[in-house]
């Protein structure tokens, strides 16, 4: 059995502690990180070397970057999406590999594109947003009509469906849930990759992330946000797939919980 976890950690040397605990917990043969917010420079590689796991970045100083933590061999290492929209700085959003049976493994952390906090009106964080989704969408079209073997995991920052949030009509304009928005996911979503997430825990207002205000934890105030897709012959080998929810209330954690999924090797 292989298990393959992602995870946004809001900062990895911030959670440290929590994620050697949840590694040696669960212990997955991957874990795919979001938000890392650390560089080459000041990633924790050597305390998750002495656990088993080496590590892939694609960081940035202090905001997004995205990680893998492998037990597996990693090859092929791309750190930048392919026609992606440019910003300045460059953002940290994007990891692929390829793992020793030829299956691509990609690691994103979407935009969240709410606009600045001193003006509202700012869409322009909304619009890279937009066509950010739409260079990944139409990658990983290419990558299927390769027959390439996927699984694309993160935090996707898109509510679905109003059943993925406690309440829908507070969110009403937000980036999370716009038209737009839910257009251009709807479009990733219906390109040939299956989502594990949702076919494996169909019953609404499941969640995977709990903010940090509002008491939004204990009163299960949650939105789901965090998703693996994958290629029908991964598909055809997932056993299980599971949001950690226990691992949000541990001290000092994130706000997103783990998800995780469970392939057979035969």
């Amino acid at each position: 059995m292989q298990r393959i976890i992602s995870w946004n950690v809001a900062s990895v040397r911030s959670r440290l502690p929590v994620l050697e605990k949840f590694l040696a917990k669960i212990q997955p043969d991957i874990c795919f990180l979001q938000e890392i917010k650390a560089t080459e420079e000041n990633f924790p590689f050597m305390d998750f070397k002495r656990m088993g796991y080496d590590a892939v970045i694609s960081g940035q100083k202090a905001y997004n970057g995205v990680a893998f933590l492998s037990k597996i061999p990693l090859t092929e290492v791309l750190r930048e999406l392919p026609n992606a929209p440019q910003s300045n700085p460059t953002q940290a959003r994007f990891i692929q590999a390829r793992l020793p049976d030829r299956t691509i493994i990609i690691c994103v952390y979407v935009p969240n594109g709410a606009p600045p906090m001193n003006d509202s009106t700012d869409t322009s964080r909304l619009d890279f947003k937009i066509r950010w989704l739409e260079a990944l969408t139409a990658y990983i079209r290419h990558l299927i009509s390769e027959g390439e073997k996927i699984i694309l995991g993160g935090d996707f920052n898109v509510i679905e469906y109003d059943t993925d949030v406690y309440n829908a009509q507070s969110f009403e304009g937000s980036a999370l849930i716009v038209p737009p928005v839910r257009a251009a996911f709807e479009k990733l979503a219906q390109i040939g990759l299956k989502n594990p997430i949702r076919l494996f825990n169909p019953h609404p207002h499941t969640y995977s992330f709990w903010d940090f205000q509002m008491g939004a934890w204990p009163r299960n105030l949650g939105i789901l946000l965090d998703f693996f897709f994958v290629s029908d012959e991964i598909f055809s080998s997932v056993r299980s797939a599971s949001i950690y929810k226990d691992i949000r209330g541990w001290e000092k954690t994130s706000d997103h919980a783990p998800i995780g999924m469970d392939l057979s090797n035969e």
